[in-house]
């Protein structure tokens, strides 16, 4: 009963100072569902959640699943897959601690999992379909993977939820809006050496030491940025070897993370790990390749514009992303991509945050943006 008092007097609270802006009520309760992207049955309740909201508001959706039973939604303001403009947001969330899942409200900001990545922007574009319906031409779509991939994003793109003029993918905080992102690619590399006993290195090769100094000629060829320089950047994330404390292994694979701006360069990296480093190739993964928008384009000009006025004082400007989202998966699809979103910080962390006036003024903007292309 004590739980129950608690969740109903943060709802209420979350619900107050209802001025027009997105539902606060409606982000409670999405945010209280541990959507992590791997509970797929809570990432489904929350596609559910979004769905019921949606429909008691008179917007059509329209339900995918993966081959996994995993869901996504599409939802928009008039029938068809393919409107004038495209929002993508995600309602999947990395892991949390339970109280993570309760949301709190201090000095105009919710705090809790998924409250900026992406819960907060999922709340905007259903206020705006809700609040468009019939008097613009958008579609959404909820994806349910975006933190391991985004293959509902790509699935929902295979399938037809498109946008003629723009596809804005929702899940990124800048008052102005990202035209690029890099591609991003994992390559596993192995030293081999001759194993044994450690009491006896002299017997052996050690693959470890093979593996140090592979991966310092590496480094020497290809050293990293000391900014945030537009780039072709390596990072070493994963060393392994080894399965027992007195034995000298018979191999050390180490693996390196690639952000990278041009194609081609995944393999430059592979043929400099084997030509360099002297390592073998062991595994290769690729989350997409490079993603640029044209900065010219009448549409991507229009939108930094909208919101630069939306936002005089800030630098609100077209940028280029270091990481990478799903627009990835909206490259190539007839519209030119951007990446915007609404500014909160700390995602991934336990004081993760979204704040309510900016998601107010971000809703605002997209719906007098989109109500302006009639």
């Amino acid at each position: 009963m004590k739980r129950q008092v608690i969740a109903a007097l943060a709802a209420c609270a979350l619900a107050s100072a209802d001025a027009a802006g997105i539902d606060r009520a409606f982000l409670d309760g999405l945010l209280r569902i541990p959507s992590v992207t791997s509970d797929i049955p809570r990432v489904n309740e929350a596609v559910g959640f979004v769905r019921g909201w949606l429909e008691a508001r008179g917007v059509a959706c329209e339900v995918e699943k993966d081959d996994a039973g995993r869901m996504a939604l599409y939802a928009s303001t008039r029938p068809g897959r393919m409107q004038d403009y495209l929002l993508v947001v995600h309602l999947d969330v990395v892991p949390g601690a339970p109280g993570q899942f309760v949301p709190r409200i201090e000095n105009g900001r919710v705090y809790a999992r998924g409250a900026y990545d992406c819960k907060g922007n999922v709340a905007i574009a259903a206020q705006a379909l809700a609040d468009l319906a019939g008097r613009a031409s958008l579609g959404v779509v909820f994806a349910g993977d975006e933190e391991t991939g985004g293959l509902t994003t790509k699935m929902m793109a295979e399938r037809g939820c498109l946008a003629r003029k723009l596809v804005i993918v929702f899940d990124s905080g800048t008052y102005g809006a990202y035209g690029a992102q890099k591609g991003n690619f994992y390559v596993r590399a192995r030293a081999k050496g001759r194993g044994g006993h450690s009491s006896r290195p002299w017997e052996c090769d050690n693959p470890i030491e093979r593996l140090w100094a592979g991966c310092a000629r590496v480094k020497a060829a290809w050293p990293a940025p000391t900014d945030d320089r537009w780039c072709n950047v390596i990072s070493t994330t994963v060393v392994s070897a080894g399965d027992a404390p007195n034995r000298i292994p018979d191999y050390a694979d180490v693996w390196y993370n690639l952000r990278y701006i041009e194609d081609r360069v995944p393999e430059r990296l592979c043929d400099m790990l084997v030509e360099v480093g002297g390592f073998e190739i062991v595994e290769r993964r690729s989350s997409g390749g490079p993603m640029q928008t044209d900065p010219n384009d009448p549409e991507v000009r229009k939108f930094v514009a909208a919101r630069r006025a939306k936002w005089p004082d800030r630098d609100a400007k077209l940028g280029r992303m270091l990481a990478m989202t799903d627009a990835r998966h909206y490259t190539g699809r007839g519209a030119p991509v951007l990446i915007s979103g609404s500014c909160g910080g700390d995602e991934h962390s336990a004081n993760e945050w979204n704040d309510f006036a900016n998601m107010d003024e971000n809703l605002d903007m997209l719906e007098a943006y989109f109500l302006g292309a009639e």
